[in-house]
């Protein structure tokens, strides 16, 4: 069983709120430890006739255990489905419903305008060079 308070969830977002409910989850799980082995002995009804509080906590822990395995098992369900689901798709189909980022296709002339973007910014470079020296010669230096 997951063992937890359960009913500690709910609680504020004190300092102190943490470390209590790690105390109260504690405590459960040692709780339930004893009381699941008390079950697997056949000796929990005693205890559990007995004493309304262990009886009424008890019932609401199996409850809640009950119900978290459910929820965890949804979940895994779920997960499993999906990753099925997506693994029956070919890589266009999880583009095209949008669960895969686009491939980037490089063109020829995307890569010829970089390369002559490349080419146009060393020319520049040169000009400017040229005419820096054609500017000292004239001042003759």
């Amino acid at each position: 069983m997951p063992c937890r308070h359960y009913e500690s969830d709910d609680w504020g977002v004190s300092s102190s709120a943490p470390k209590l409910k790690a105390e109260l989850d504690k405590m459960a799980r040692i709780a339930c430890a004893a009381m699941e082995e008390l079950v697997r002995q056949g000796k929990a009804d005693f205890l559990v006739l007995k004493n309304e509080e262990v009886r009424d906590w008890w019932e609401k822990h199996v409850e809640a255990d009950r119900r978290e395995k459910a929820r965890v098992a949804e979940e895994e369900r779920k997960a499993r489905v999906k990753a099925e689901a997506l693994a029956r798709l070919t890589d266009e189909e999880k583009e095209l419903l949008g669960l895969k980022k686009p491939t980037v296709k490089k063109h020829k002339k995307f890569q010829l305008s970089k390369e002559i973007a490349k080419e146009f910014d060393e020319s520049e470079k040169l000009i400017k060079i040229l005419e820096e020296e054609y500017s000292k010669l004239e001042k003759g230096i």
